[in-house]
């Protein structure tokens, strides 16, 4: 009786293994057909060869924007690595543990393994909207990277298009099929909204100025707002604090991270520092070496920035949140 048991067991765990196995292949073949917009529109935009503009796009790219921090050619066991010329011809990998493992890619203008053959309207596209050239979305792009007004794209494009070409080739990443089954449950949509309006850097900081590069550039308020897991979205109160997230160190696997609470609020980094003492808080830079905050490009914006983003941030509602210790052993805090 007891043998009987154990092979009808036995015979519905194979029945469900082999049932999952084949729903893993069906919602895995699926995903591309998820992520391809190929009618995205191509923005009617033209890099400039105007000195102006590229150094614009070369203070987006290397400070306000931190694309270095992903993009930027360093081991990332060493962030202070980051330096203001660090080559921009990608490679980070982003491991997704069993999901798979993708990888940033070479700005320069390379034609063989960076953007050399990419159009400046195929280039605009990707970043206004998270789409690559050959019309799937890039995950990274579409939501982790800067959403940035047409100046400052026409700026970074100027700014990579100035480069000196390097050829480095950058592995070809990708999902695994478990990744692509996990990732054909969600729903993706390239970014078709309106590219948000310019505000330039003025002759004395701006709410208006911070309220940009807050919310579009260096994305402090998306980082520092819980995120909904199935869209990776914002979610909550705006800039009041992030989830958890486990240290990429090898060397503290067991410790966290969390984005503080931005507003006002007693809570709130800008309810507890003065404006002179927040400006110096983010000159000074670096103090753990594995937080996921882009202190390297960061600390090197202008104090008028610094001074903007910090009026913004006061100008939002306050929120009620003590997220704790920000650097703390994985699950220590209940709060």
């Amino acid at each position: 009786m007891v043998k009987k048991v154990l092979v009808v067991v036995a015979v519905v765990l194979g029945v469900l293994v082999v049932g999952l196995g084949v729903a893993v292949v069906v919602l895995s073949s699926k995903l591309e057909e998820r992520v391809a917009f190929p009618q995205a529109p191509l923005p009617e935009l033209r890099a400039s060869t105007d000195p102006a503009v590229i150094a614009q796009g070369e203070y987006v790219v290397r400070t306000a924007g931190h694309c270095t921090q992903c993009h930027g050619d360093y081991e990332r066991a060493r962030p202070a690595d980051n330096t203001p010329t660090v080559a921009l011809t990608g490679g980070f990998a982003f491991k997704l543990g069993p999901l798979g493992t993708l990888y940033s890619a070479n700005l320069t203008p390379d034609v063989d393994t960076g953007i050399g053959r990419r159009s400046d309207q195929e280039l605009a596209r990707t970043l206004t909207t998270g789409v690559l050239a050959n019309g799937q979305l890039s995950f990274f792009m579409r939501y982790a990277a800067s959403d940035l007004s047409q100046e400052d794209v026409v700026a970074v494009i100027s700014y990579l298009r100035s480069l000196q070409p390097v050829k480095r080739q950058v592995p070809v990443g990708g999902l695994t099929r478990l990744g692509k089954a996990a990732f054909a449950t969600r729903t993706f949509s390239a970014d078709l909204a309106p590219s948000p309006a310019h505000v330039p850097a003025g002759p004395a900081p701006s709410v208006e100025r911070g309220e940009y590069l807050a919310q579009h550039v260096a994305l402090c308020v998306s980082c520092h707002s819980r995120v909904d897991a199935t869209t990776f979205l914002p979610t909550g109160p705006r800039a009041g604090g992030g989830d958890p997230d486990a240290s990429p160190g090898e060397s503290d696997a067991d410790m966290e991270f969390v984005a503080p609470n931005l507003t006002s609020h007693p809570t709130g980094v800008t309810g507890k520092l003065s404006e002179e003492q927040f400006v110096e808080r983010l000159q000074a830079g670096r103090a753990y070496p594995f937080s996921r905050m882009p202190w390297e490009n960061l600390s090197r914006m202008s104090q008028g920035d610094l001074r903007s983003i910090y009026r913004f941030l006061r100008q939002l509602p306050p929120v009620d949140h003590d997220v704790g210790p920000t650097y703390r052993t994985r699950g220590s805090y209940g709060g």
